[in-house]
């Protein structure tokens, strides 16, 4: 009883256990994968989305609606036009930490040898009358070298003060000998 003491009246008791309902559906029923949300996010003039690095991925289970429907979208105050070309849906717990616009889920072949597929919250919502889960709305991500970089792997990529500087290569590809690599004639 000492856990609900700290919940507001709104909430009450009820909701909490609704939300550990979800997540033990999650864990019986749910697609495993692994989740990371962004340490410092920031966004530029354009207000697009500058990540530095990322948490260390950790598992999670998600359902995932590969074909929503509208009516799904209008429920959760998005605003659709048609049925074609939506995005995917996922549906994780209330209790999953950071949960952001532009956080990471991986998913990876079940049953098969499949790699695994990297996908970008870009929405993120719940249902008012009973917030037991986040519904993130997900697009994607191809490059696969840049999306979910912790700060060890930054660190290591970028250690050095000479990574950004060009080698002595013209336009055309071929090496370029300055004065100095002649011997100062």
């Amino acid at each position: 009883m000492e856990e609900f003491a700290t919940v507001p009246n709104l909430i009450g008791q009820d909701i909490l256990l609704m939300r550990k309902r979800y997540d033990e559906a999650l864990k019986l029923q749910g697609i495993p994968c692994t989740y990371q949300f962004p340490n410092l996010p920031n966004s530029n003039a354009q207000g697009e989305s500058e990540i530095d690095s990322y948490s260390e991925p950790s598992p999670t289970y998600i359902f995932f609606e590969d074909s929503p429907k509208v009516k799904t979208f209008k429920r959760y105050g998005w605003v659709v036009e048609n049925g074609d070309n939506l995005p995917f849906l996922i549906h994780c717990s209330f209790n999953l930490p950071h949960v952001q616009r532009d956080s990471i889920f991986r998913i990876a072949g079940q049953y098969a040898e499949i790699p695994e597929r990297i996908f970008r919250v870009m929405e993120i919502s719940y249902d008012l009358q009973c917030p037991d889960h986040i519904v993130c709305q997900i697009v994607p991500a191809y490059d696969e070298k840049i999306v979910g970089r912790t700060k060890k792997e930054v660190e290591t990529t970028f250690n050095t003060s000479t990574h950004f500087l060009k080698r002595d290569i013209d336009y055309r590809g071929h090496y370029h000998v300055t004065k100095e690599d002649k011997g100062g004639q």
